[in-house]
Formats: structure tokens, sequence, C-alpha cells
């Protein structure tokens, strides 16, 4: 019987030890609404004209260039051994005259880059597709360590200029132009970017104060 007591204390001895390395390590930023709001208050927007690059390996680009998903587990934020994705895309904005990053957050790896692209595509119809609008802070643009190659500059929300054209979001115009739903897609973006992907270092920056 001691044997069977010293084999199960083991077990649950390393399950707790594990847990407790991991949440200490691998836990997402508690991110308040407060930081959510002052992040978003302090961003700026940009029309983007210029066309937006297609990088591929089949184009030889560079592989920091172009689409890339990014993970990370959301297991103690709901217990689950699951995972949110940042689908990203990268490349040199001539308007922002730096290297951008594009972020959509999801549980389920939906791809948005090929709808950015359909926007961005040199041969698009303009009379189909018009510009995007990219959402930048202004902090970070700031931010010498921003813009190269190796730490693009994020973009956290992008809209289309013109709705009434073809919408980005929501197939249908008026949920495309509702104030209270673009809001909430931005809003989840941010909190789901400064509690998973930001560096702690780049954070603090943001809010000294934390």
């Amino acid at each position: 019987m001691r044997g069977i007591g010293y084999f199960l204390g083991s077990i649950f001895g390393a399950a707790a030890v594990f847990f407790i390395i991991s949440y200490v390590f691998l836990r997402p930023r508690d991110v308040e609404e407060s930081q959510v709001k002052e992040f978003i208050q302090n961003s700026d927007k940009i029309l983007i004209t210029d066309p937006i690059p297609l990088h591929t390996e089949f184009r030889k680009s560079d592989p920091r260039l172009g689409r890339e998903t990014l993970t990370k587990t959301t297991y103690f934020s709901n217990r689950n051994m699951t995972y949110i994705y940042a689908d990203t895309y990268s490349y040199f904005s001539k308007e922002l005259n730096k290297y951008v990053r594009t972020y959509y957050f999801t549980s389920n790896g939906a791809d948005i880059n090929g709808r950015i692209l359909d926007f961005g595509d040199e041969d698009k119809d303009p009379h189909i597709y018009p510009d995007l609008y990219f959402y930048y802070n202004k902090t970070q643009n700031e931010d010498k360590t921003y813009g190269t190659i190796d730490k693009p500059l994020p973009i956290l929300f992008f809209v289309s200029s013109d709705p009434s054209r073809r919408t980005f979001w929501y197939k249908d115009v008026k949920k495309e132009k509702d104030k209270k739903l673009m809001d909430a897609i931005y809003e989840n973006n941010v909190k789901a970017y400064l509690a998973y992907f930001i560096e702690k270092e780049d954070f603090k920056k943001l809010f000294p104060e934390k």
C-alpha cells in the first residue's frame, strides 16, 4: 500500500509542479479593459493605396514576409488545452515607409489574408474593391524598434474604405457600417494581442505603470 501511495504521490506531485511552472511562464498576460481602450484611443488610421505584394515561397520571397500563423495556448485562461491563432501577413508598406504585419485572431485558424490581398491586388477592379484603412498604434509607430523586417509594425484592425462598394468583415453593408460591431472586432484583436503576442518589454513601453 505504501508503494502505491508513493506512486500516486509522485504522479500528482509531478502534475502540480508542471501546473505551477506552466502557470508562471505560459499563462496569458492579464489585460485590463482600460488598457485596451487606451491602446485604441492612441491609434490612428492610414489609407493603403499602394498594392499589397503577394509574398510566397513559390516567388522566392524572404521567409519573414507573407503569411504566417502564430499559435499560443489558452490552457490557463479557459482550463482546456485549446489554442488561439494569429493569422498574420507581413510586407513593406510604402504609405508607412516600414514593414508592417496585419493580425487577425481566431480560435479556429480562419484565413483572413486572402481578403487583404484581394483588396490590395494591383490588378483589382477599383470599382469593386476599394482601398483598405490600416489602424496602428501611434506609440508603436514612433518606436524606432518597430518597422523592421524582423519586427514589423502591428496592424490590428483594417476596414474597407468604402463598404458600399465592397465590405470586408460582413456581407451585409449595414453590419459593416455598424460602429459597435467594428469596435468589437478591433477591441477583441487588441485584447488578444496584448494578452498573448506582444513581448513583455514592449508591453511595458505602452503601459509603464504596469
